[in-house]
């Protein structure tokens, strides 16, 4: 009997609320089609500054700079301006 119970709520103590999850999921789906259409009509140029230049903060990748922002391919930290 004790180890009918012990079952028991080890059972109810792994449930997880997943409540959101899917939606969450649609609405990144969402925006990862709206970038992939946005680079299909050649993006949002005007957002673009190419005087200026990003280079990750623990410079990884020793040296390279790149002319827009976003994660390092290395590490994964966001590009800083330099």
């Amino acid at each position: 009997m004790i180890a009918a119970v012990v079952a028991s709520l080890g059972f109810t103590a792994c449930s997880v609320d997943t409540s959101g999850m899917e939606e969450a999921a649609n609405d990144l789906e969402k925006q990862l089609e709206e970038a992939k259409e946005d680079i299909q009509e050649g993006g949002d140029t005007d957002t673009i500054d190419p005087s200026v230049s990003y280079q990750c903060p623990d410079d990884c990748e020793n040296g390279p700079v790149y002319d827009k922002p976003g994660p390092c391919v290395k590490c994964g930290k966001e590009m800083e301006i330099l």
